[in-house]
């Protein structure tokens, strides 16, 4: 996928520099092929031009730079000086990436640079400057690198706007999660022809993630889909509303805000060591409203395969039956449907691939210290991860079972006279 960031440059330009603060904005991995060169060889750049000639370290260089090209996904590269300039390296990131230049003026580096570190670079010189300025300016992307690195990073972002939103969903582990969610929702036919879906946006990577993919799937569906997303502010005085509403905005998507003052309700003298239940109740019933004067018939929630697995291990330990969040239940009193398209999918997948994303940050509840501490549902997820160690792809498994109802092997009389099933009487089950 090209999802690379390549910048070019002279020697000195403050390709590493720019480069470094880049990477930090966008959360990305920062590489430097002179690095990776040294790293791989040995030996710095300057001293290998030295021992073997400009030619060999080309050549080398050139195998860096298509390891990166393979392995890398939306990276940020500060290229050699010279990298532009040998045969089939411009081609190599094209195909790979989108090309930035820094632009800069041979005094403005001069003046950048001491003796010594003019000393260490081989190949500077005046001519070889203007010789390479062609290909510098082969490029999708000139910056003005007269400037500080925040600046410079500040300006490619406004001139990539369009690339930056589009290389997280071109990756593997989003396409990967498309793919899954595309499947996951048809097995229950959570999506459908006229579906008007409000999708509750907590601010978290889940339901930031789940919007993502709901948008692209939109977007190849044979029918329509109209989706909107919702927040709802319960009054929690450190929750800020605005980057939630800033990112939906910046990419064009309907956002509402409903700000009910249920922070009285909320107070540690009213809801005692369970703050969740209460809370998950007054915002579902916020959204039911919005779902109605919305005129949506389904709400979308971004529980995945963890929030199941937990749920169905509490539910089991509290004693209150074999049961979990179903990808698709009855809603609004069977007026609307409550879906979960993300239910077949693990913690870990979504925060790999909601890495990807500049997602505002996750703003944490102020009960988070308490639930961390004693909550079960957080003592419950901890104890998967331990399990996990024993039981390999344990989330897995636990899926297969959840979807594997042996009722006669149960406790419940209501279902003893029920034909067994398939599996129950040894036979295989029937293809799907």
């Amino acid at each position: 996928m090209p999802n690379n960031i390549y910048l070019t440059g002279f020697m000195g330009s403050g390709k590493s520099r720019v480069g470094r603060e880049l990477a930090r904005r966008l959360r990305r991995p920062h590489l430097d092929t002179d690095q990776l060169f040294q790293e791989t060889h040995g030996i710095s750049p300057g001293e290998f031009i030295r021992q073997q000639g400009e030619e060999a370290f080309r050549q080398k260089e050139q195998e860096v730079l298509r390891r990166v090209a393979k392995e890398q996904e939306f990276a940020v590269v500060s290229t050699g000086g010279g990298i532009p300039v040998y045969p089939g390296n411009r081609q190599i990131m094209k195909e790979s990436g989108l090309t930035a230049t820094l632009q800069i003026s041979l005094d403005a580096i001069a003046a950048r640079l001491s003796p010594q570190e003019k000393a260490m670079r081989p190949l500077w010189d005046e001519e070889r400057f203007r010789q390479r300025q062609p290909y510098y300016q082969d490029c999708e992307i000139r910056l003005d690198a007269a400037r500080t690195p925040q600046e410079v990073a500040e300006e490619f972002c406004q001139k990539a706007r369009i690339f930056l939103q589009e290389a997280p969903r071109r990756c593997t582990a989003f396409q990967k999660l498309l793919r899954q969610c595309a499947r996951d929702s048809a097995r229950f036919h959570l999506l459908q022809r006229q579906d008007r879906i409000l999708l509750g946006l907590s601010g978290g990577e889940d339901s930031f993630l789940l919007l993502e993919l709901l948008h692209a799937i939109a977007r190849k569906t044979p029918f329509p889909l109209e989706i909107l997303a919702a927040t709802i502010h319960v009054g929690y005085p450190d929750f800020q509303p605005d980057p939630i509403r800033q990112y939906c905005q910046e990419r064009g998507w309907e956002f509402h805000l409903r700000t009910p003052n249920l922070y009285p309700l909320l107070s540690p003298e009213k809801v005692g060591d369970k703050p969740c239940p209460l809370c998950s109740r007054l915002r579902r019933g916020q959204l039911h409203h919005l779902l109605r004067e919305l005129r949506c018939n389904k709400l979308a929630l971004g529980h995945h395969l963890d929030d199941l697995c937990v749920s169905f291990l509490m539910s089991l330990f509290h004693g209150a039956g074999l049961k979990t969040m179903g990808p698709c239940v009855p809603a609004d009193q069977g007026s609307a449907t409550l879906i979960r398209p993300l239910w077949g999918m693990t913690k870990a997948q979504i925060h790999q691939a909601a890495q990807l994303f500049p997602f505002p940050e996750p703003q944490p509840c102020p009960y988070e210290p308490f639930l961390d501490a004693q909550g079960d549902r957080r003592f419950l997820e901890q104890t998967l991860d331990a399990l996990e160690s024993r039981f390999p792809h344990l989330r897995e498994a636990m899926k297969k079972s959840l979807g594997d109802l042996r009722p006669r092997h149960l406790l419940d009389p209501r279902f003893w006279h029920t034909p067994p099933s398939p599996e129950e009487d040894g036979n295989p089950p029937a293809p799907q």
